[in-house]
């Protein structure tokens, strides 16, 4: 009998532990716990984007791995935040909202779904593959549909209650993951050794935002990253006119 390394284990561990957050935010949301909700689908992010680097790091990635990391973003980053928004202030205000929570998790799926088939295909132009993704990814929409609330959270304006809002960020996030609209890729970012001090910096005022004021941090984080869409876009479009 073939026996299992514990090592293979460990990032199964940590999207064991996103998947168990996503759940657990939708029990909050029925509590109306809102930033306790909320921050737990942001900390399953942070886990999700560790476990496949722990995986390559341990030389343990597997196609188990990919399912099973496939399932719990779905459950985490396609459900979770809709459902969190329509309790908020959707599900009282609006007729039939909740069509926008099934057209959402619909989208996910089918983002998750294409990139999964992706990720096993041979793709001759690697470069590119690694430097862009076609769509935002799950948790980026994740973050986009929860934006509102982190802004109600941090300066209390009532606009963002408005449940139109909401509607309109469920619906322009679900489009964006199933668009082959070229966004950047973590993994194809390049540093040179000259600018790491710069990014040292950075990283640690974000660190030190995060830790004093963790809702203003999640905002600006969230908001730049939905500012680089039209340069990946833009660049995107220059390398194909190229080729």
């Amino acid at each position: 009998m073939k026996k299992l390394s514990i090592v293979r284990l460990i990032p199964n561990l940590f999207t064991f532990f996103s998947l168990t957050l996503g759940l657990t935010s939708i029990k909050f949301a029925l509590e109306s716990k809102w930033e306790i909700a909320v921050s737990l689908v942001v900390f399953a992010s942070f886990l999700d984007n560790l476990d496949g680097k722990i995986a390559r790091l341990l030389k343990s990635s597997s196609k188990f791995g990919v399912e099973l990391d496939s399932l719990a973003d779905f459950i985490s980053f396609g459900i979770a935040p809709a459902m969190i928004v329509y309790f908020w202030n959707m599900s009282g205000n609006l007729d039939n909202s909740w069509a926008f929570v099934i057209f959402y998790a619909i989208c996910s799926s089918s983002r998750l779904a294409k990139f999964n088939i992706a990720s096993f295909e041979k793709v001759d132009e690697e470069s590119e593959k690694i430097r862009f993704f076609k769509g935002i990814s799950t948790p980026a929409a994740a973050g986009m549909v929860l934006l509102p609330m982190m802004f109600y959270f941090r300066f209390g304006n009532d606009f963002f209650l408005n449940p139109f809002i909401s509607v309109l960020t469920i619906i322009i996030s679900a489009i964006l993951m199933i668009t082959n609209i070229p966004t950047y890729s973590l993994k194809g970012i390049k540093i040179e050794r000259k600018v790491i001090p710069f990014i040292i910096i950075l990283c640690a005022g974000f660190i030190s935002l995060l830790i004093t004021d963790f809702w203003l941090a999640m905002i600006l984080f969230i908001s730049i990253y939905l500012l680089t869409i039209p340069l990946a876009l833009f660049e995107g479009r220059k390398l194909s006119t190229v080729k």
